[in-house]
C-alpha cells in the first residue's frame, strides 16, 4: 500500500500556529495535529468529499512549491512546503480527493456567459466556471450547489475518461469563489451548429458519439439529466467524433436521483416522468433527451413548438405529444431513423430502449459516412412495417 506523509502548518482562526501532518494511504486522507495526534480531517477513499488547493507557488530554480489545502466543510486550512517530486507523488496518491492547481497565473481572454470565462494558462486555452462563496440570495446559492455537484461528478469521471465527455482540468478556490477549469471546445455547441446551416451534419456519426458518451456515463451509474443542444460541444465543428457531453451541474449517481434535485433539467428536453412526484426514474431520462436532440437535427424544429410560455412548454413536455407533422419527410426518406427516434421518445420509460439497444439499432449499422444507404432486407422491411404501425398509434394518441 502506498503511503505518504509530510509536515505542515495549521493557522487557527485565532491566529495561533501549530504543526500538523498530512497522511494519505490507499485513497484515505488524514490531517492530524502533531502535538496531541488529534485527527482534524479524515476523508475515506470511498467518499465524495474533497479537499481543495487554496493557493500554490512554485520555485522552479529550487524545485519546490508552497501551497495550502482547504477542507470546505470544516474550513481547516493547512500550509506545506514540498519539493516538486513529492507534490507529483502526492497528486497520484490523492487522486479523487484533490486536484492540484497551477492556474493561479492566467490571462482572461473573454467572457462566454455569466461566471464563465475563457482563460489562457501554460500556453493552453481553457474554460473557467466560477461560483461565489458569498451567498446573497437563492440564485447564488443554487449556482454554488450546481458547481459543487458538477465538480464532484467530473472528478469521478476524470478517473474514467472517455473521448465524448468533457475533461475536468482543475478545481480552484479562494476566499471569494470556487472555480472549475475545463478543456476548451472551440467548435462551439450543437445549437450554434444547427443555426449556422453552413454545411450538412453527419447525423448518424453525431448520434453515435452522443450515445457512446451516454453509454459510458450509464455504465458508471451516472445520469446526466440535462442533455440538450447547448450542452453538446465540439472541439471541431466539422468532425462529429470530437463531440463532448458537458455541463454536469444536474448530474448524479443513479442511487442519488431521489434526493439530489429530483425535478430538474430543461423544459422541452426533459423526460415526462421527471415531472411526476409520485414515481421515480432512471437513466432512460437521458435517452428521451437524446431523442429530442435527434428530432432537432432531423427536422430543424422543436418537437413541442416555440412557445415562450414555460408553463405551456412544460405541459406539452409532460404529455409527450410531440409534433408528428415535422417527421413526414423522415418517415418517407429514412424509416430507420424514424424508427429509432420514435422509440427514444416513448412516453413510458419501460418502452424506451436502453443506450445499448439504441447503439445496436440498424440505423447505425447501415450508415456509411453519413450517407443513408439501405438494402431491402427482411429486417428493414419489418422495421418499415413497425414504423407504419407506430406512426398510426402516435397520431391517434395526439388526437386524444
Amino acid at each position: 500500500m502506498s503511503k505518504f506523509s509530510c509536515s505542515g502548518l495549521y493557522v487557527s482562526k485565532q491566529g495561533e500556529n501549530s504543526e500538523v501532518m498530512i497522511i494519505t494511504q490507499s485513497g484515505d486522507l488524514q490531517i492530524v495535529s502533531k502535538s496531541g495526534n488529534e485527527q482534524m480531517v479524515y476523508l475515506p477513499s470511498n467518499s465524495m468529499d474533497t479537499i481543495l488547493c487554496f493557493a500554490r507557488e512554485v520555485d522552479q530554480s529550487q524545485q519546490s512549491g508552497t501551497f495550502e489545502l482547504l477542507h470546505p466543510e470544516s474550513q481547516i486550512k493547512v500550509s506545506f512546503l514540498l519539493n516538486l517530486k513529492d507534490i507529483e507523488y502526492l497528486r497520484v496518491l490523492m487522486r479523487g480527493k484533490q486536484v492540484f492547481l497551477d492556474s493561479q497565473n492566467y490571462v482572461v481572454l473573454g467572457k462566454l456567459a455569466y461566471d464563465i470565462q475563457l482563460i489562457q494558462s501554460r500556453n493552453r486555452v481553457q474554460v473557467q466556471k466560477k461560483a461565489s462563496l458569498v451567498l446573497k440570495d437563492s440564485v447564488s446559492k443554487g449556482r454554488l450547489g450546481q458547481l459543487r455537484q458538477e465538480a464532484k461528478m467530473l472528478r469521478l469521471l476524470k478517473d474514467y475518461r472517455h473521448k465524448n465527455i468533457i475533461l475536468l482540468e482543475e478545481i480552484t478556490t479562494d476566499c471569494r469563489s470556487v472555480s472549475i477549469v475545463l478543456e476548451y471546445c472551440q467548435g462551439g455547441d450543437l445549437l450554434q451548429l444547427l443555426q449556422q446551416k453552413s454545411f450538412d451534419i453527419d447525423v448518424p456519426r453525431l448520434m453515435l458519439n452522443l450515445l457512446s458518451g451516454l453509454k459510458h456515463l450509464h455504465d458508471l451509474e451516472v445520469v446526466h439529466r440535462d442533455i440538450k443542444l447547448q450542452n453538446i460541444l465540439f472541439k471541431d465543428s466539422k468532425n462529429m467524433d470530437t463531440l463532448k457531453i458537458a455541463d454536469f451541474g444536474f448530474s448524479c449517481l443513479k442511487s442519488q436521483i431521489s434526493f439530489i434535485n429530483p425535478i430538474c433539467g430543461t423544459p422541452g428536453y426533459t423526460a415526462p416522468e421527471v415531472f411526476s412526484q409520485s414515481s421515480s426514474y432512471d437513466e432512460k431520462v437521458d435517452i428521451y433527451s437524446a431523442g429530442i436532440i435527434f428530432y432537432n437535427i432531423l427536422t430543424s424544429k422543436n418537437p413541442f413548438g416555440n412557445s415562450k410560455n414555460i408553463s405551456d412548454l412544460i405541459q406539452s413536455n409532460i404529455s409527450g405529444n410531440y409534433n408528428q407533422a415535422y417527421l413526414e419527410s423522415t418517415y418517407v426518406n429514412n424509416p430507420l431513423a424514424y424508427d429509432l427516434l420514435t422509440k427514444m421518445l416513448q412516453k413510458e420509460p419501460h418502452s424506451r430502449p436502453s443506450v445499448d439497444e439504441c447503439l445496436n439499432h440498424p440505423f447505425f449499422k447501415i450508415q456509411i459516412n453519413g450517407d443513408f444507404r439501405m438494402e431491402d432486407t427482411k429486417e428493414m422491411i419489418s422495421i418499415k412495417r413497425k414504423s407504419k404501425k407506430q406512426r398510426r398509434d402516435t397520431q391517434k394518441q395526439g388526437r386524444m
